[in-house]
């Protein structure tokens, strides 16, 4: 496991096996949100996660609609305000044998059903896999809730499963 990725599961964020799941999914070169509020810890998590895919592919830091036309393994998507997030994430996730690792906040809100359905009609994102990282806090302690897969298959429907960490 990446040590980036490693060090949630050593505080306590997350258990082994979804460190697991997450690291091989970056391995895998498939895209990760990371849903949650800003208190969950989910900067910290974004960071390390951005960095684990930097230790193994090419990856592009997006700025703006420009770079996405880099090519690259991965295209690294923080909360960026003055522009059109969701617009930017979803123009991010047709690009073509790229995947994205992204955020998704109450300040950068997205919806990956409605870029997912909207992307199928234009015969895009098909076959690629997201997971969303959803993360809470409870009692002051930041922690992933719950992780699931998101798929478009080559006839454009929508899969959904939630990864069972138990």
């Amino acid at each position: 496991m990446n040590k980036m990725i490693e060090k949630f599961v050593k505080q306590g964020f997350f258990s082994e096996k979804e460190g697991e799941y997450i690291d091989s999914a970056i391995k895998r070169k498939e895209s990760i949100v990371v849903s949650g509020h800003r208190s969950a810890g989910i900067r910290p998590l974004l960071a390390s996660l951005m960095a684990a895919a930097k230790q193994s592919f090419s990856c592009q830091q997006v700025k703006g609609f420009d770079d996405l036309e880099t090519d690259a393994d991965f295209l690294l998507i923080p909360g960026i305000d003055d522009i059109d997030f969701e617009k930017l994430i979803s123009e991010a996730a047709a690009v073509e044998d790229t995947a994205l690792i992204t955020v998704k906040e109450p300040e950068h809100p997205i919806s990956l059903m409605k870029i997912l359905r909207m992307n199928s009609k234009e015969g895009k994102s098909l076959g690629k896999k997201f997971h969303t990282l959803d993360c809470k806090k409870e009692n002051d302690v930041p922690y992933l809730d719950k992780i699931t897969e998101i798929m478009l298959d080559e006839n454009g429907k929508l899969h959904r499963q939630t990864f069972d960490s138990k």
